[in-house]
């Protein structure tokens, strides 16, 4: 794959692919850089600091990326096995994450499959993994009500709700995005996910590197990307004051990082009611999401991609 200027630059100040021990930078801090990355090439860390990049950050900007030769032999051997890296700069990147999330849109992903559902709205489903069979049944019912709209499920492809609500989905010639907070390249050496990229209605993807094993951390990180990539995200079933679930809803009606329903009837989880105190919206029937699916989306929160002028003149 041929990359533009900025896409290399963002993938070398910002993956950690190549295993180097450099200090990458964080989301906040790539989205702070003046100027577009690909500007920033072969520049001195003294003309990165006339150009108003600070001095501690402009050298580890300068290390970040003289880092090409090893990176790019990274990034063609995952191409080889199907995985394409999207940067922020690449056609295919969801615009909708930095419209949601700000300064907290990661500049780079991971994936595979059909790689264009990342850019079509969907309807997210999260829950709780010891889910009830009550609960069950009205995430598998979400997917179909989503599928038979148009919408794809976006969701997690934890075990319970994140799985059920994926499956649910395939059943139906649905269509499904899932975000990865476990390894990418383990989960598509599955016979069942290599089955359901086959047919060209599925992408898998992660802001992680490709073979990042879980963590909660993670887990955090990718939950905020399903609120961002939904018109509406319904969450089936949370406990109260603490899992993924809880900590995830809870952190995007904080951030406004979209429209979150919440089920109440049966099947929720005990911190269901709390979620709606907080700002969740109330949903006992599944054909709810119909008219919510209508409803203006949320308004954007920051631009797509920074609109910068040249740093440089010559």
């Amino acid at each position: 794959m041929t990359r533009s200027d900025d896409s290399l630059a963002v993938a070398l100040l910002v993956s950690r692919l190549a295993g180097d021990g450099h200090d990458t930078l964080k989301a906040s801090e790539f989205w702070a850089l003046p100027g577009l990355p690909g500007e920033l090439l072969g520049r001195s860390a003294e003309e990165l600091s006339n150009a108003g990049v600070g001095g501690e950050m402009a050298e580890r900007v300068v290390r970040l990326l003289d880092r090409s030769v090893a990176l790019a032999f990274e990034l063609d051997r995952y191409e080889e096995a199907g995985i394409r890296t999207v940067t922020a700069y690449d056609d295919g990147y969801p615009i909708r994450l930095r419209e949601r999330l700000g300064s907290r849109a990661p500049a780079l992903l991971h994936a595979v499959g059909a790689v264009e559902l990342l850019s079509e709205p969907g309807v997210g489903v999260v829950g709780s993994r010891g889910v009830s069979e009550e609960g069950a049944e009205v995430a598998a019912k979400t997917a179909e009500r989503a599928t038979a709209l148009g919408y794809p499920i976006v969701s997690g492809g934890a075990r319970g709700v994140d799985q059920l609500a994926m499956n649910a989905a395939h059943q139906v010639d649905g269509r499904v995005v899932g975000i990865m907070a476990d390894s990418l390249v383990r989960t598509i050496d599955k016979a069942e996910t290599r089955r359901a990229l086959v047919g060209g209605s599925t992408v898998l993807a992660t802001p992680y590197g490709p073979e990042a094993p879980f963590s909660v951390g993670n887990a955090m990180g990718r939950n905020k990307l399903i609120y961002a990539l939904s018109t509406v995200t319904l969450v089936v079933a949370s406990d109260k004051d603490e899992g993924g679930t809880w900590a995830g809803a809870v952190e995007a009606l904080r951030g406004g990082f979209g429209r979150i329903a919440v089920w109440r009837g049966s099947g929720e989880g005990p911190g269901n009611a709390h979620l709606v105190r907080r700002g969740g919206l109330p949903v006992n029937a599944i054909d709810q999401l119909d008219q919510l699916l209508l409803e203006p989306d949320e308004p954007v929160l920051a631009s797509p991609v920074p609109s910068q002028e040249s740093l440089f003149t010559d």
